[in-house]
């Protein structure tokens, strides 16, 4: 009799786990999470985008810093499904610690990615921003050209630079590093910062914010993609892209190995290069202007191991006490 009762119960017990499972999962697949480190109302209309597509699913999106995404994506269960990096040696780090979902069938629409783990969705050209009235003959479209107006003048733009912190800014610091190992003129150019007592901003933002309020009159390296997202310039101002050669900085989208719903997150891999979501890109900052014509200097960062490098403590330690002894001492 008692046999017959615990059979009867574990039967009922599995019965009602049966009935439960499916509906548990089918919440799941009703809920995608995505991080990024870009502020929310930068991001809503791709998110609107998104959720316009995906009618039946519960769309949500945190602002994260690179860091916190990178170690959120290494817990077993991963608080986001799709992380949105403008860093991608940061997320080639994660790929490369084995923390990234794999996606044959996922990357298939894109242009650039590594791994199957990491894939890019638009490549962020650095620009020079420069105030026209500050430069007396005409505007400096070169490195050479910046440095020697900066090293001539040094009274004149004495505290008018402005520069973004890179032992702060994840993206600040790879195009640094980046700079550095492809002309012999980056060093230089930082002394000439300087001498020119350069004002340091923590973030693209901030130092955005100081240029239109006309604190600063010179930028260097700033992200097309947060001019393009930002307020309109004021008068008096051109973006000059340089003409010797321009860094181009893969954004990347990586799905973390803990993410609780990977077919979501499969989904909106797609979505991110499709030809409908495009103007809500755009809209987010990710285009180029009408006239631009970086693309014959356009040097593009690529996806892969190459950028562990400058990741390494010991390197960037040095390379970071190498850029504040010419930048602040």
């Amino acid at each position: 009799m008692a046999r017959t009762f615990w059979i009867r119960y574990a039967v009922l017990c599995l019965s009602l786990i049966a009935h439960v499972l499916p509906e548990h999962a089918l919440a799941q697949d009703r809920i995608v999470r995505l991080a990024g480190v870009v502020a929310e109302e930068r991001i809503a209309p791709l998110m609107a985008a998104l959720a316009a597509r995906l009618p039946d699913v519960d769309l949500s999106y945190i602002r994260l810093s690179s860091a916190q995404i990178a170690a959120d994506a290494k817990r077993a269960n991963a608080p986001f499904d799709v992380a949105l990096f403008s860093s991608p040696d940061v997320a080639v780090s994660i790929a490369n610690e084995g923390y990234a979902a794999r996606d044959e069938a996922g990357v298939t629409a894109a242009d650039v990615q590594w791994r199957q783990e990491v894939v890019g969705f638009w490549s962020d050209p650095a620009v020079m921003v420069l105030r026209i009235s500050v430069f007396a003959d005409r505007l400096p479209r070169t490195r050479i050209e910046l440095v020697r107006a900066l090293e001539q003048n040094s009274d004149r733009f004495s505290h008018r630079v402005g520069i973004v912190n890179i032992g702060i800014d994840d993206v600040s610091y790879l195009l640094a590093s980046q700079d550095s190992i492809r002309t012999s003129l980056y060093w230089r150019l930082m002394r000439a910062f300087g001498v020119s007592n350069a004002r340091i901003y923590d973030t693209t933002d901030d130092l955005l914010t100081a240029f239109r309020a006309g604190e600063v009159d010179v930028l260097y390296n700033v992200p097309l993609s947060a001019l393009q997202a930002g307020a309109v310039m004021p008068d008096g101002v051109e973006i000059v892209v340089p003409q010797d050669y321009v860094l181009a900085v893969p954004w990347a989208v990586l799905v973390p190995k803990g993410a609780a719903n990977l077919r979501g997150a499969r989904i909106i891999l797609n979505a991110l290069h499709s030809a409908e979501i495009k103007p809500a890109l755009a809209a987010a900052g990710f285009s180029y202007p009408d006239d631009f014509t970086a693309f014959e200097s356009l040097q593009r960062i690529e996806l892969g191991p190459e950028l562990l490098v400058f990741r390494d403590m010991i390197k960037r330690s040095k390379f970071l006490d190498m850029w504040f002894q010419m930048v602040v001492n």
